[in-house]
């Protein structure tokens, strides 16, 4: 699902609270988005966090990430 290539990465971190924090604001604006856990679970610090979303909202939603200011 999101492997197609309909969902774009947005934002990227190692944090995966600011991550889900964003994830929810998305949400409460009715943008569906998914997160990618791609750290490795021994070492935190291997590895990133993404958050996507679907290619027509990834204007709307930089600029509420962007908003954020995280």
């Amino acid at each position: 699902m999101f492997m197609d290539k309909d969902w774009v990465a947005v934002y990227t971190s190692g944090s995966l609270h600011n991550v889900e924090l964003l994830k929810h604001l998305l949400n409460q604006s009715d943008i569906d988005a998914i997160v990618l856990n791609q750290q490795d679970s021994f070492y935190k610090t291997i590895g990133d966090i993404k958050l996507l979303v679907r290619r027509e909202n990834v204007i709307p939603a930089k600029k509420i990430i962007s908003d954020a200011a995280l």
